[in-house]
């Protein structure tokens, strides 16, 4: 320890740092001035609001920000694109007027027994194959595959025929044999192969579509 002299001859001894290795024997630091150790939140502060604004997330240690965060940007986000090959969730729209209904068939007695089968305006030819426009195909081989029998409405005189086509099988109405176009009515049953159909007119003298106002 140093050791100073005053004028009167008194000895006084002066205090050294008592720890060398912490400032090379520098005056120790008043306790007022050193540093203090962080202390940990108040237990209320732990439950405070989120910060709200993109400043605020970003001086947040707890949330992580994104760019367009820190930069005020507004993002974007597309919609997620449909697989390849992806069947679309709904139909396309189609007009039921382009071939609005005028009758139907009604399959009676063999194969397809309960089905309905709906005419249009003009020609309808029916057979088992994909052309014809009246599809009897529940599996009689004796329908032929294209153009057995038409049954047609004329829009004009608002009237229903049958005729045989090209089929190698006759076509009978109420058991008679069809050699030429025969008109029809409502209640009529068409014979061809196997199957047995009963006819069912919706347009007629009474009624058809140009009746209806829009």
């Amino acid at each position: 320890m140093p050791i100073r002299r005053r004028g009167d001859g008194e000895i006084v001894e002066e205090p050294t740092n008592p720890h060398p290795d912490r400032g090379g024997g520098q005056p120790a630091t008043p306790a007022s001035e050193a540093p203090t150790e962080p202390t940990a939140p108040p237990a209320d502060s732990l439950f405070s609001e989120a910060p709200t604004t993109a400043k605020e997330r970003w001086d947040s240690p707890t949330k992580p920000v994104s760019r367009e965060d820190r930069e005020g940007k507004t993002r974007i986000i597309s919609p997620r694109r449909r697989p390849a090959g992806a069947i679309e969730d709904r139909a396309p729209a189609t007009d039921p007027m382009a071939d609005p209904p005028v009758g139907w068939l009604v399959v009676v007695r063999g194969p397809g027994k309960g089905s309905v089968l709906t005419l249009g305006n003009g020609m309808n030819a029916i057979g088992r194959g994909t052309s014809a426009r009246v599809r009897l195909d529940f599996g009689d081989a004796n329908v032929s595959r294209a153009n057995h029998a038409r049954v047609a409405y004329d829009p004009r005189e608002r009237r229903w025929l049958l005729s045989h086509g090209d089929g190698a099988n006759l076509t009978y109405l109420n058991g008679e044999v069809v050699m030429a176009p025969a008109p029809i009515e409502s209640g009529a049953e068409i014979q061809i192969g196997e199957t047995t159909l009963r006819f069912q007119a919706f347009c007629s003298q009474e009624f058809d579509w140009p009746d209806v106002d829009d």
